[in-house]
């Protein structure tokens, strides 16, 4: 079925299992191949050019070709994304070469708007306990790297977000109620020092307008979420890795199934939105688009990760996922 098929089919894909698919493919392949506009969310972590051992990719290429090939990529990437679209941007760096992230991060500014910057917390210290993981260095020079950045670009950098879908509960339950804030200013509106002036000195009169004004606004408010915005620093620690070769499939490099599933929800896009990852790897960010109820498109050049890919996929209950050759026939073109 094609993509355009299934935008038009949209309500009835969002009532059954999210399609999947994952692709033995060049992601520009893939993209070459599609309309323009048809992507929601694109959540990735490309190669880092750190020189770390991947199966098919050589991670060490000369600066300028890298970040030449990932401006090609980037173009791709803004001509099938929506105009309302979203694109987190994983990139990591090393202490030996601490420029990296900002290097690419300037050949995607050439194409898109810097919405919001995530960064992405593996571990923290809080006195004297340690929460998360890391891998510790031995240096003389350096601290333990334990953070990475999630770059959010937009093409106008107006693209609405959903902050309470990843927010979290306010500590302090007063803040549910707006009355008392939304008093103090209409008390200054009148005229008064504040609330206590008001109190003090109102007329009748004043404070039954005060009521009037002061129900509509709630009403126009309506039921305010317990939810406020987490900020932009998210704790996201791995599970921990017994073996590498089952859970991450020999890939050298990934992240957990929990910072892809924030993006997506913070993108806010509908159920049934389209998700795609050029460099999907292990799989993680279909896994979340699955749970999140999306269709999604992963696509990467390894054949050894796409198949455990669809394993992991297959394990946690993805019905309509099948082996690379099949998945391939039923892809979203």
């Amino acid at each position: 079925m094609c993509l355009c098929c299934l935008a038009r089919n949209m309500q009835t894909t969002r009532r059954r299992t999210p399609e999947i698919a994952i692709l033995n493919q060049d992601c520009r392949a893939w993209m070459g191949s599609q309309p323009a506009n048809v992507v929601d969310c694109v959540v990735t972590s490309p190669p880092y050019n750190l020189g770390i051992a991947y199966e098919s990719y050589e991670d060490k290429k000369p600066r300028e070709r890298y970040l030449a090939w990932l401006g090609e990529v980037f173009d791709d990437l803004h001509r099938v994304l929506r105009p309302d679209g979203h694109f987190f941007l994983n990139v990591g760096y090393s202490n030996t070469d601490p420029w990296v992230d900002v290097d690419v991060l300037l050949v995607a500014r050439k194409r898109f708007v810097l919405q919001n910057r995530i960064c992405w917390v593996k571990s923290v210290s809080i006195d004297t306990e340690t929460f998360g993981h890391f891998k510790p260095i031995r240096s003389g020079r350096f601290v333990t790297p334990t953070h990475e950045m999630v770059f959010h670009l937009t093409k106008t950098g107006n693209a609405p977000i959903d902050r309470s879908a990843v927010g979290v509960p306010y500590k302090w339950k007063s803040n549910l109620d707006k009355r008392s804030r939304m008093r103090g200013r209409l008390a200054k509106k009148f005229g008064y020092a504040g609330w206590l002036d008001f109190e003090a000195r109102a007329t009748e009169r004043e404070r039954e307008r005060l009521d009037r004004e002061l129900d509509a606004r709630v009403n126009k408010l309506g039921v305010v979420k317990d939810r406020r915005c987490r900020g932009n620093s998210w704790f996201l620690p791995y599970d921990t890795i017994r073996d590498r070769d089952q859970d991450r499939g020999s890939h050298p490099a990934t992240f957990p199934v929990a910072l892809p599933e924030m993006c997506i929800r913070l993108a806010g896009c509908p159920a049934g939105s389209l998700v795609f990852d050029p460099f999907v790897g292990s799989g993680t960010t279909m896994i979340a688009a699955q749970a999140a109820g999306m269709r999604g498109v992963g696509t990467d050049i390894d054949r050894r990760y796409v198949t455990h890919a669809l394993k992991r996929l297959q394990q946690v209950g993805t019905s309509s996922v099948s082996e690379p050759t099949a998945v391939r026939r039923r892809a979203v073109r």
